[in-house]
């Protein structure tokens, strides 16, 4: 049902439709099939419904508070925008509900209701157990101990491992047949190891004496990596067009949308059957693999890939991981049994 056959004051909220009337401090998730004779009752008692006294105590004051205070302000810049995206969802449908009438279950249909994307219903219950803690250190909500409503809700799982390492003969290709701008981006996500986001972002002035200092987007952390000699090659051959090192033919930077489109477009011209399914993100995930295989510990890869944890090595190193540990492992039982039989 689109948008105008809904009538005033319901909105679409994903595969549900919520009844919003913000003057009176309503916000109510309607299961019932617009049109339906259930729907028309449901609508009827909430139009009746008494007004709601004002409360200075609801998500808008709540939210606001939030944006002020100084957790807020040491995130990193890349995390503030996500905060800001997922946040205004939860105030577009709960601005004037007050935070103490929140219950579990009502979390729980909000991330049920995004489910078809995991990642955005995880982190909408991630940014509400964030909000809810705030109105408990300001008094919006009582309760002993740390737990809130919204430590009551499970994430989803991930469906899969996130994203996949480009296989050899996918890379192989998309090196003989990407355009200039794609294949630098390529090089670039290969030998440092960072996200795209920060990729694109790349200056000259970051790249000095063989080394490039980036500040990770999305961590804040400051970065201090030697690039490969692959890549100090590759980039000793690239023209500098303008301070950024990805440009457009003006010397311009580039967005992260127009790099994305022409990494598509490159992979959509492959032969590789399965080219079009590997993401730029994917490169990532190589780059940390090539540091497993070349020997390197949790300590070695996390410095250069500035990952948090060894939860997400996990992710990123996957199987390549654990073969290796494992190899080692028993490696050093033989050393021991071989020095058993010496003695």
């Amino acid at each position: 049902m689109t948008r105008r056959a809904l009538p005033k004051y319901v909105y679409e909220d994903r595969e549900y439709v919520r009844f919003i009337r913000r003057a009176r401090g309503q916000s109510e998730m309607m299961h019932e099939e617009p049109g339906s004779p259930e729907f028309w009752d449901h609508y009827n008692r909430l139009l009746k419904a008494e007004k709601s006294a004002p409360s200075n105590r609801n998500f808008e004051a709540l939210i606001l508070s939030y944006y002020e205070s100084e957790a807020f302000q040491k995130l990193a810049p890349r995390t503030k925008s996500d905060y800001h995206k997922y946040i205004s969802h939860i105030r577009d449908i709960w601005g004037d509900y007050e935070p103490a009438k929140i219950e579990t279950t009502h979390i729980y249909e909000l991330q049920q209701a995004n489910r078809h994307h995991w990642r955005q219903a995880n982190y909408l219950v991630q940014v509400m157990v964030v909000l809810l803690n705030h109105a408990r250190l300001k008094g919006f909500i009582k309760g002993t101990g740390d737990k809130t409503a919204a430590h009551g809700v499970p994430l989803l799982k991930q469906k899969s491992d996130g994203w996949e390492p480009w296989p050899q003969d996918v890379r192989e290709e998309f090196e003989e047949v990407a355009t200039a701008r794609a294949r630098l981006v390529y090089e670039l996500c290969i030998g440092t190891g960072q996200r795209i986001g920060d990729v694109v972002k790349i200056r000259w002035g970051d790249l000095s004496e063989g080394v490039y200092r980036v500040k990770q987007g999305k961590t804040d952390k400051e970065l201090w990596i030697p690039l490969t000699e692959r890549l100090a090659e590759y980039l000793s051959a690239v023209p500098k067009k303008g301070l950024h090192v990805i440009t457009d033919a003006k010397g311009r930077p580039v967005s992260y949308r127009m790099i994305a489109e022409e990494m598509r477009k490159v992979k959509a011209s492959m032969k590789h059957p399965q080219a079009k399914k590997y993401v730029t993100h994917g490169l990532r995930k190589n780059a940390t693999i090539e540091l497993y295989l070349a020997g390197c510990d949790d300590e070695m890869v996390k410095a250069v890939t500035g990952h948090s944890g060894v939860e997400m090595l996990k992710k990123y190193g996957g199987e390549v991981r654990q073969r290796l540990f494992a190899q080692q492992a028993q490696e050093a039982r033989n050393r021991m049994e071989q020095n058993k039989k010496g003695t």
